[in-house]
C-alpha cells in the first residue's frame, strides 16, 4: 500500500487526534455515499486506535449505505450531551460549516478538523485539509489511515470503497486513475465485498422510486441546440410516492448521458420554493462555476446549488448563469 498522494499535510490531524479525549465524527446534511463511508472509515480507525469516537449527523443515513459494518451506530437529529463534550469534532465531505447542519455555537471551544475533496470548500475548520484532486473523500481518508499506521480491515475498507464507487459515478470520471484503482485492489483485498456493495447501493431500490423516475423523465427537456438537459421534480410527487431526495439520487445521470449534452440540470423541490439544484458536466464545461455564480459549489464536472422561487424562476436563474460557460 502506498498512499495516493505523499505531499498532504496529516500532521496536524494527527497530533489533534493523538490528543483527543473524546472524537466527534460528523457528515454533511442529507448524506451521501462519500460523506458516510468516510464517516465510518475513520469511526473504525480510531477505534482500532483506542480512541473514544462518536458519530452523529443532523440526518439519517441513506438506505444505500445500511449495509456498511457501525452504520447502526451513527446517531442523528439533536445532539444528546454526551456527544457535545466531545474535545474534537472531524467534518467529512462538507464544503461549508452550514453544510454540517448545527449552530456555529457547537463548535465553540472544540478543535474542528475539516477534511473535504470540494475546491469550493470555505476552510471553516481550525484544521483544513482540502485536496480537489482527490476523486472522493473517502480516498483521503485511505491515505489518512496510512498515516496513522491504521492497517485497513473489512469495515474500513467496506466503507472507503463504498465513498469512492459512489463519488466517481462507478468509476467513469475523470478524476479516475490508475492510483485509484491500485487503492480500490487494495480496498478488495482487505476485504471489501464489491458484489456486496453493487448490490446494496445499485440493485436495492424501492419500487416507488421508479414512479418517480418516469415523472423525471417526463419533465426531460433539451435547450441550448442540444447542449443542455433538464429534469425536474416538485415536491408533491415526493409526497405521493412517500419518497424523498435520497431516493432520486442519479436521475441526472439519464440527462448526462444523452448524446451531445454538455450540461445536465437536476431541480428537486425540497419544500415548497426550495429547489436543490444538481449539475453534471462533461469536459470542458465547469460546472462548479455556474453553481458558483448561484451560491454553491462541487467539482469541476459535478456541482450544485439552492435557489427559491418557482420552477420557472428558478431555471430562468441556471439559464442566465449558463450563459458564459456556453459561449465559451
Amino acid at each position: 500500500m502506498s498512499t495516493l498522494y505523499a505531499d498532504v499535510p496529516w500532521q496536524p490531524v494527527m497530533d489533534a487526534v493523538q490528543q483527543a479525549k473524546q472524537i466527534h465524527i460528523i457528515a454533511h446534511v442529507c448524506p451521501d455515499a462519500d460523506t458516510i463511508g468516510s464517516q465510518l472509515a475513520i469511526y473504525h480507525a480510531l477505534k482500532a486506535m483506542g480512541k473514544c469516537v462518536v458519530m452523529h449527523n443532523r440526518d439519517a443515513a441513506p438506505y444505500i449505505c445500511r449495509y456498511l459494518p457501525a452504520v447502526d451506530e451513527i446517531t442523528h437529529g439533536d445532539v444528546p450531551s454526551r456527544i457535545a463534550a466531545s474535545d474534537v469534532v472531524i467534518a467529512v465531505d462538507a464544503g461549508s460549516m452550514g453544510r454540517l447542519g448545527m449552530g456555529t455555537s457547537y463548535f465553540e471551544g472544540k478543535i474542528l478538523i475539516n477534511i473535504d475533496h470540494h475546491a469550493s470548500n470555505t476552510l471553516y475548520g481550525s484544521i483544513n485539509l482540502i485536496d480537489a484532486r482527490y476523486c472522493a473523500t473517502g480516498a483521503m481518508i485511505y491515505d489518512l489511515l496510512q498515516h496513522l499506521n491504521v492497517a485497513l480491515d473489512m469495515s474500513s475498507a467496506s466503507a472507503i470503497y463504498a465513498a469512492v464507487l459512489t463519488d466517481t459515478a462507478s468509476f467513469r470520471l475523470t478524476s479516475v486513475n490508475a492510483d485509484v484503482h491500485r487503492m480500490v485492489a487494495d480496498l478488495i483485498d482487505a476485504g471489501a465485498d464489491v458484489g456486496l456493495a453493487a448490490q446494496s447501493i445499485y440493485q436495492s431500490h424501492k419500487p416507488a422510486r421508479f414512479e418517480l423516475l418516469k415523472h423525471a423523465l417526463e419533465s426531460l427537456e433539451i435547450c441550448h441546440d442540444g447542449r443542455t438537459a433538464w429534469m425536474s421534480i416538485a415536491r408533491e410527487l415526493y409526497d405521493i410516492t412517500g419518497l424523498c431526495g435520497e431516493d432520486s439520487e442519479g436521475f441526472i445521470d439519464y440527462a448526462r448521458s444523452i448524446e451531445g449534452v454538455d450540461i445536465a440540470v437536476f431541480m428537486r423541490e425540497e419544500k415548497p420554493g426550495n429547489w436543490k439544484v444538481s449539475f453534471r458536466g462533461k469536459a470542458p464545461c465547469d460546472v462548479s462555476i455556474v453553481a458558483g455564480k448561484l451560491g454553491g459549489g462541487g467539482h469541476q464536472y459535478a456541482a450544485g446549488c439552492i435557489l427559491f422561487g418557482t420552477l420557472d424562476v428558478v431555471q430562468a436563474k441556471i439559464k442566465h448563469a449558463l450563459l458564459d460557460i456556453l459561449q465559451a
